[in-house]
């Protein structure tokens, strides 16, 4: 039994955001001569600008000035800094064509353009030339916003937000309430607004009104590249792909679909159709050939509530939105629906909005449903009976018409709850339930008093277990949100931990790290922090026994990861459970880069960001959506061999890591390394990357072949499991 104890400090923590923001300063704009205070994103050469009047006249507007350069899809501020709650100001050039428009959202989910309240003015010197694109606007109601509850600090230092996507335009950029692309890049700066405050502030705006658009000048060769081709083609007259796919040796990858508004979830039905689901669309179907390749395309569900979850099982389609999950009756053959039902209802919150569902194969009568937490740090969630931070399956069979609660004990059992946001759902062959979760952002730990930051490195991502959907274990506990997953052990140095062990950010309080040892379930796999997990499939063909993992990338650290598919080599127990080949320490490294950009560390500036997979029913083809490109690729496996060919260590009996005993604050981080050093390293031994300072020498039949950058492995000489 897990007792529930809240502290006071953090439920009041768990609801600021504390952020240590870079901070406008003055600059003079070249061809207005006006000098203002912006805020300068350096590495990707973005400006947030502003001018407010004098505060004596209780105005409630101000002159903005966005710039970015001319390949950057849109740009945009957030007024009182976080997404949720405040006014967005959002603008790009279509053309030369200035467009801007004022957006609002409550939850994390796409913002809706304002029809009431802010009134934007687009100003003299706005448009784009060779190199740049600017935006001046007048921004007139827009100090204060929601009935004034949300407001810009006129008298001190005032925290705004930024985002850009910076690659692709809106999906119809000729109009100001467009779709927008999700964001590359989001966060946050300051700005002392009296600073910003001009006396002759009605000069500046008449020169800005009466000033010509900006001179579009002649092309350059500064202009970006057009979609990079893969070459060969996998579909005749398909698109090109906005950015560089790069696979695994012997996969091959291509676009089937694109300009696509934010595809989630995909699905492949029973006669071969590709069923998506489009954020402010709804649902669409795809007509496939014989070779994977879309012939045609239509639309099955119009409507934009719809925002992830999608599953099609037989003759059912399931669809879900923030607050409910829906069945039809579905015709394959045509593509069409009847009989909408609502399965399961009263699932809103503002916190992770996204709904994953999933039909078991095996039996098909139950679905599981997700909801994530209330925000980054929902304490509240460890009582299961609310309904947050956690897994629940029904049996479709016994609904009630209207639907059930998410939270009533007579339709819904809990799966698995302690997980913080599992939007990745997946069932192996023998119809065993697994899930992925997205762990803590902004991870600390209270060193002799002091919050140290250790959120670039820590925790983990992780796959866990959660069985047979027909008898789930109701008190499965996974540790969201206390405990996390250690990955990179010498951040926190005040214990002895390795990899896979169970931290806490403050060990000075009653949840500990002997107490997650105590009531939390250790994970099978781990996966780089802030890599965003958002799908898993299993392998389908005979053979290939391993977890296929889309990894939607994340900003939330220093240096930028995931943005990839990789495959996690697995195989089945005599228990008919999948497990990893590797134990939990060795699953850190034991991945395989399946689908991945150029450079998953420079993704701010713009990369695909896999988000919902299928496979072919012959697993031949893999469909992969990337939302913030509103892309699907196609993805190949090697057929040389009949089977794909990804191959890791020997086979070890996956166990979970000792939890050892905390040293002295005085001891030495324990080694991340985790293969003794040795003159001549063993066969599959690690050899080489960065940062590894372990022997190289592999035994003799065995070279060391790198994997990735990090990870170097002593291979058989005639083995082709690593690209090259």
């Amino acid at each position: 039994m897990i007792v529930i104890l809240l502290s006071c400090a953090y439920l009041l923590a768990a609801n600021v955001l504390l952020v240590s923001a870079q901070a406008a300063t003055r600059w003079c704009d070249g061809l207005t001569g006006i000098c203002l205070w912006r805020y300068h994103e350096e590495n990707l050469d973005l400006g947030y600008g502003y001018i407010f009047p004098p505060t004596a006249r209780n105005s409630t507007e101000f002159i903005g000035f966005l710039t970015a350069p001319a390949s950057v899809g849109w740009i945009g501020s957030s007024l009182g800094g976080p997404m949720r709650n405040n006014t967005l100001i959002v603008g790009w050039v279509d053309g030369n064509k200035p467009v801007i428009s004022a957006r609002f959202t409550p939850t994390y989910s796409p913002p809706q353009v304002l029809t009431t309240g802010p009134k934007l003015t687009i100003l003299g010197t706005s448009g784009a030339n060779a190199t740049h694109q600017r935006i001046i606007y007048r921004c007139e109601n827009c100090t204060r916003w929601g009935t004034g509850v949300g407001s810009i600090n006129l008298n001190g230092v005032h925290t705004f937000g930024f985002a850009t996507h910076a690659a692709i335009k809106p999906l119809n950029p000729s109009v100001a309430n467009s779709s927008l692309y999700q964001h590359t890049e989001a966060s946050v700066h300051t700005l002392n607004t009296p600073d910003a405050v001009a006396a002759q502030y009605d000069i500046l705006l008449a020169q800005l009104t009466n000033a010509p658009p900006l001179d579009p000048g002649s092309p350059t060769g500064t202009e970006p590249p057009g979609p990079t081709p893969t070459v060969p083609a996998l579909c005749s007259g398909a698109p090109n792909s906005i950015y560089s796919l790069n696979t695994a040796e012997g996969w091959k990858a291509g676009v089937v679909l694109s300009r696509l508004s934010a595809p989630r979830a995909v699905v492949v039905d029973s006669r071969n159709n590709l069923i998506v689901l489009q954020r402010d669309i709804g649902i669409t179907g795809h007509t496939l050939d014989a070779n994977g390749c879309v012939t045609s395309t239509k639309i099955i569900i119009e409507d934009a509530t719809f925002n992830h979850g999608l599953d099609v099982v037989g003759n059912k389609l399931y669809v879900s939105a923030p607050d409910l999950a829906w069945s039809w009756d579905y015709d394959p053959a045509t593509m069409t629906v009847s009989n909408q039902r609502v399965l399961v209802k009263d699932m809103f919150n503002p916190g992770h909005i996204t709904r994953s569902i999933h039909v078991s194969r095996k039996n098909p009568d139950y679905i599981s449903v997700q909801v994530g937490s209330d925000g980054n740090l929902d304490l509240a969630s460890l009582d299961p009976t609310l309904g947050r931070s956690q897994v629940r399956v029904f049996d479709m069979r016994g609904l009630p018409p209207g639907g059930a609660s998410y939270t009533s004990t007579a339709y819904g059992k809990v799966f698995g709850h302690g997980l913080r946001n599992t939007v990745g759902i997946g069932e192996d062959k023998n119809g065993n339930v697994y899930v992925v979760e997205n762990s803590l952002d902004d991870a600390h730990r209270v060193i002799n008093g002091a919050q140290v930051d250790i959120h670039d490195d820590n925790p983990a991502e992780k796959v866990y277990p959660l069985g047979n959907p027909t008898s789930p274990n109701q008190t499965f506990f996974a540790g969201y949100p206390w405990c996390y997953t250690v990955w990179e052990p010498a951040n926190i140095t005040d214990m002895r931990l390795q990899v896979g062990d169970w931290f806490v950010q403050d060990p000075t309080g009653t949840y500990n790290e002997a107490w997650c040892n105590s009531n939390a379930v250790k994970p099978i796999s781990i996966l780089p922090p802030h890599a965003a997990p958002l799908d898993m499939k299993f392998g389908v063909r005979p053979g290939d026994d391993n977890l296929y993992i889309a990894l939607h990338g994340s900003s939330a650290r220093t240096v930028t990861l995931g943005y990839k598919v990789l495959a996690i080599p697995g195989r089945y127990l005599a228990s008919g459970q999948w497990v990893p080949n590797a134990d939990l320490i060795g699953t850190k490294t034991s991945s395989i880069d399946i689908l991945y950009n150029r450079d998953e560390g420079q993704c701010r500036a713009g990369c695909f960001r896999p988000c919902g997979m299928a496979w072919s029913a012959n697993g031949e083809n893999l469909y992969v959506t990337s939302d913030t490109s509103g892309e699907i690729f196609l993805v190949k496996a090697p057929t040389a061999s009949g089977t794909p060919t990804i191959t890791s260590a020997p086979t070890a009996t996956p166990t979970a890591p000792t939890p050892t005993t905390a040293p002295p604050t005085s001891a030495p981080p324990a080694s991340t390394t985790n293969t003794a050093p040795q003159a001549t390293q063993s066969s599959w031994g690690q050899c080489g990357g960065t940062g590894y300072s372990g022997p190289s020498l592999c035994p003799s039949g065995f070279l060391c072949r790198p994997k990735n950058v990090y990870y170097s492995q002593c291979v058989p000489l005639d083995w082709t499991g690593f690209r090259t």
